[in-house]
């Protein structure tokens, strides 16, 4: 059973320049939560610290009991690679690769044999209606087939946190709430928190609930 994710009053500096201020947030296993703010505000910041790919000047990160802000660069990437899925405006899929290997690569790269990464794969592919196109060429799908594509590959660990920086910008409103349901979904079924980045009113609307970044802050919940 997964942990949950507590952001506990992280501070972020770039040189002279505060990103995040005192930032605190808590979300419990399969909560999605939709965090909104202006651009620059430090919404993708925040993900990162939650990922592991950024590291806090100040404060604690702990994501399904483990501090990953304490960890050294190698065991960040570790638990990233175990235990976080992400999710861009960009699917960043590979097109020398079909959609399943696609799905699959994480798995590989971790020494799952290539047969059990493939069969984990289509399961993974199942759950968002594209096993059918497993073998197919990425430059075949359209762009809300290629982001359902990007949330199977983001799930196929069953992550304590799915991370998603405005997964929807780039789609028309049926494929955005498609992907927001897929990753509802998700949280649901897995038990993991999604930590949703967007600047659409109707996708916030879908989640659990929705903090706001204001000057480098949270600074409401609703």
């Amino acid at each position: 059973m997964h942990l949950g994710v507590h952001v506990r009053e992280v501070v972020v500096e770039a040189g002279d320049h505060l990103v995040l201020a005192s930032t605190t947030l808590s979300a419990a296993p399969a909560e999605v939560v939709a965090i909104m703010g202006p651009s620059g505000s430090g919404k993708t910041t925040l993900l990162a610290c939650v990922g592991g790919t950024a590291v806090p000047t100040s404060g604690k990160v702990e994501v399904d009991g483990s501090v990953i802000s304490e960890l050294a660069p190698a065991a960040r990437a570790r638990f990233r690679r175990e235990h976080v899925g992400l999710v861009f405006q960009d699917p960043e899929l590979l097109d020398e690769l079909t959609v399943g290997e696609n799905v699959a690569l994480q798995l590989i790269f971790s020494g799952v044999p290539r047969s059990k990464a493939r069969e984990q794969a289509m399961t993974a592919l199942d759950r968002v209606s594209l096993a059918h196109l497993v073998d197919s060429p990425i430059q075949h799908l359209s762009g809300g087939e290629a982001q359902r594509v990007a949330v199977a590959r983001a799930t196929i660990r069953r992550a304590a946190v799915i991370l998603a920086d405005e997964p929807t910008a780039s789609l028309d409103a049926t494929n955005a709430r498609l992907v927001t349901d897929l990753l509802i979904t998700a949280a649901r079924d897995q038990g993991s928190v999604v930590l949703l980045a967007t600047h659409d009113a109707d996708v916030a609307a879908a989640c659990d609930r929705v903090v706001s970044l204001r000057e480098t802050r949270v600074d409401t919940a609703q």
